[in-house]
C-alpha cells in the first residue's frame, strides 16, 4: 500500500504536468489492473473527476461520451492504443494521452509519444500543493450500463464514495486478511463496490482483465480468496466446469447482484462453493453499499423470503410508490409499485443532463424504474423493469417468474423471456434458452407446464440459441435481444 500511494502521487504529478486541475475530467479506458487504480486515485489526488469508459461500446458511442465529458486527458490500456488514437482524432478536446500496462498489453505495444505507466512514474514527485477537496465535490462520473444511445453520466461525490467504502467493508467482511478476485469491468459500479471497500480495509485485491470461468476458479484457489462476488450469469458459467479440481475452502462469503438468481443456481452455489450467501440490490445511481437493499445469509432461512432482495442497508430507505407518483405516494405492503431508494451513497446529479436529473432524483430519492413490493417485514421483492413488462391479452406479465420456471430444467444454463409482437394478443411470450445439455423445445414446454406457473404466463415459443446478448456489465440484456430480433 505504501508503493501504491507513491505511484498515486507520481500519477498526480504526471496528470498535473499535462494541465489537469481540480474539476477537470480524466477519461479512463483501461482493463482491470493495478494501473487503472493508480490512474483513478491520481486523478482524485488532484480533485479531478475521473470517468471510466465502457470498453464494449462502439467507437461512435465512446466518441460521443468523450465529447460530452470534454476530458483533458485519456488514460488508456496500451492494448487499446489504436482505438485511443482514433478517438483522439474524432474528439480533439482530448489534449493528452497516457498509456497503461495490464496483463492484456502485448509486448512492444506502440503508444507513440504517450508516456506509459508505471514506467513513466519513476522519479516523479508532486511539486505542488493540491487544491482542497470537500466531501460534496464531484468525485467521479459513473456511466450507466444502458444498451441504447449515449450512456448517462451519474455524478458521485467524495462523500458517496466514502460511504460506499465504509458500508462495503462491513458488508463484504473486508479486513487486512481478506482476499478478493475482482472480475468487474472498470466502468461498472460493481468494480468500485468490489475495490474501494477492500482498499479501505487494506485487503488483497487481484484484478482479472477479462472474465474466464476456469481462470477465475484457479485464481480463487491460488490467492486463497475469502469473498467472491459475481452476477448470476457468471455463477452459472462456473458450474460448466469441474469444481472438484479446485480448492475453494478459503471462501467465507459469496455474493451476487445485478439480476435475479434462480433457485437451482442458488442451491448449487450453496452446496458446491460457499454456504454463506448474500444478495445486494443496488445500481450505478445508488452507489450500492450505503443505498439499496441486502439479503443476509440468515434471511434465507425463512422460506417465505427466498425471492426477496432483502431489507434496506444501514442508514438507507426504500419505498414502493405508485408508478410515476409523488415520493410520498406509498402503496400498501404487498401491493406492486415503483421502487425508490434513499441513502448515504445515492447520487443526485447527471452530467450535462439536468432535466433528466430532476426527473430521476427527487428530494433525496432515486426513482429506479423497477417494479416491486415490500412485505410487512420491510423485505423488498423485485418484479422486473417497468419497461420489461410483457402485456399479453391485456394482462401484465413480468419475465422473472417465467424465467425461473424455464431455468428449473436441469438442461438449461441461461434463459431470457421477452414479449414478441402478436396480432391477436398484442405480445406473445417467448423464451430464448442456452442449454448445457441436449433438450428440445417440446421438452422445455412440457417441463414448464408441469410447474406451478400460471397458464397465461407460460411461453408460447421456445428458441434454443448458442448465446444471449450482453450489456456492458456482462448481464444478459433483454433490450439488446429485442433490438437484434427487430433487425431480422
Amino acid at each position: 500500500y505504501a508503493q501504491l500511494h507513491a505511484q498515486v502521487r507520481a500519477m498526480a504529478r504526471l496528470l498535473h504536468d499535462r494541465g489537469v486541475r481540480k474539476g477537470d475530467r480524466v477519461a479512463l479506458m483501461c482493463y482491470p489492473s493495478v494501473q487503472h487504480v493508480v490512474a483513478l486515485f491520481g486523478a482524485w489526488e488532484l480533485g479531478a473527476i475521473p470517468c471510466a469508459l465502457h470498453l464494449r461500446e462502439s467507437e461512435a458511442i465512446l466518441a460521443a461520451v468523450l465529447a460530452r465529458l470534454s476530458p483533458r486527458v485519456l488514460v488508456y490500456d496500451a492494448a487499446l492504443a489504436d482505438r485511443a488514437a482514433a478517438l483522439r482524432a474524432r474528439v480533439p478536446l482530448v489534449t493528452y494521452g497516457i498509456a497503461a500496462r495490464s496483463e492484456l498489453t502485448p509486448p512492444g505495444a506502440d503508444c507513440g509519444d504517450d508516456p506509459v505507466i508505471p514506467d513513466a512514474l519513476a522519479g516523479l514527485e508532486p511539486d505542488f500543493e493540491p487544491m482542497p477537496i470537500a466531501p460534496d465535490d464531484v468525485a467521479m462520473i459513473a456511466l450507466s450500463s444502458g444498451t441504447t444511445g449515449v450512456p448517462k453520466g451519474i455524478m458521485h461525490t467524495h462523500r458517496t464514495q466514502i460511504e460506499s467504502a465504509r458500508g462495503g467493508a462491513f458488508v463484504f467482511d473486508a479486513n487486512p486478511y481478506a482476499s478478493m478476485i475482482n472480475v468487474s469491468t472498470t466502468a461498472f459500479i460493481g468494480w468500485y463496490n468490489c475495490t474501494i471497500p477492500f482498499l479501505n480495509a487494506a485487503s488483497k485485491i487481484v484484478f482479472m482483465a477479462q472474465w474466464d470461468a476456469k481462470r477465475f476458479l484457479q485464481k480463487m484457489q491460488d490467492e486463497r480468496a475469502t469473498f467472491a462476488f459475481l452476477v448470476p450469469t457468471m455463477w452459472r458459467m462456473l458450474f460448466r466446469e469441474d469444481l472438484d479440481n479446485y480448492d475453494l475452502s478459503s471462501l467465507k462469503k459469496a455474493g451476487y447482484a445485478g439480476e435475479p438468481m434462480d433457485t437451482r443456481t442458488m442451491g448449487l452455489v450453496r452446496d458446491k462453493i460457499c454456504s454463506n450467501i448474500i444478495n445486494i440490490y443496488g445500481t450505478t445511481e445508488t452507489g450500492s453499499c450505503a443505498g439499496g437493499t441486502m439479503m443476509y445469509n440468515d434471511d434465507y432461512r425463512d422460506p417465505s423470503k427466498q425471492e426477496s432482495v432483502g431489507k434496506p442497508f444501514l442508514n438507507a430507505d426504500v419505498r414502493v410508490i405508485e408508478p410515476g407518483g409523488a415520493v410520498t405516494a406509498e402503496v400498501p405492503p404487498g401491493e406492486e409499485g415503483e421502487v425508490i431508494i434513499r441513502g448515504l451513497s445515492v447520487a443526485s446529479q447527471v452530467w450535462d443532463q439536468p432535466a433528466l436529473a430532476r426527473r430521476i432524483f427527487d428530494d433525496g430519492w432515486w426513482r429506479s424504474g423497477d417494479m416491486g413490493t415490500l412485505d410487512a417485514d420491510n423485505y423488498l421483492y423485485l418484479r422486473g423493469r417497468i419497461d420489461d413488462m410483457i402485456i399479453s391479452g391485456g394482462i401484465n406479465v413480468l419475465p422473472s417468474q417465467v424465467e425461473e420456471a424455464v431455468l428449473s430444467h436441469p438442461a438449461v444454463s441461461e434463459c431470457v423471456v421477452i414479449g414478441i409482437p402478436d396480432e391477436k394478443w398484442g405480445q406473445r411470450i417467448a423464451a430464448y434458452v442456452v442449454a448445457k445439455a441436449a433438450v428440445t423445445p417440446e421438452e422445455l414446454k412440457a417441463h414448464v407446464e408441469a410447474t406451478d406457473l400460471s397458464h397465461y404466463k407460460r411461453p408460447r415459443d421456445y428458441h434454443l440459441v448458442t448465446e444471449l446478448p450482453r450489456g456492458n456489465t456482462g448481464k444478459v440484456s433483454r433490450r439488446l435481444l429485442r433490438t437484434q430480433l427487430a433487425g431480422k
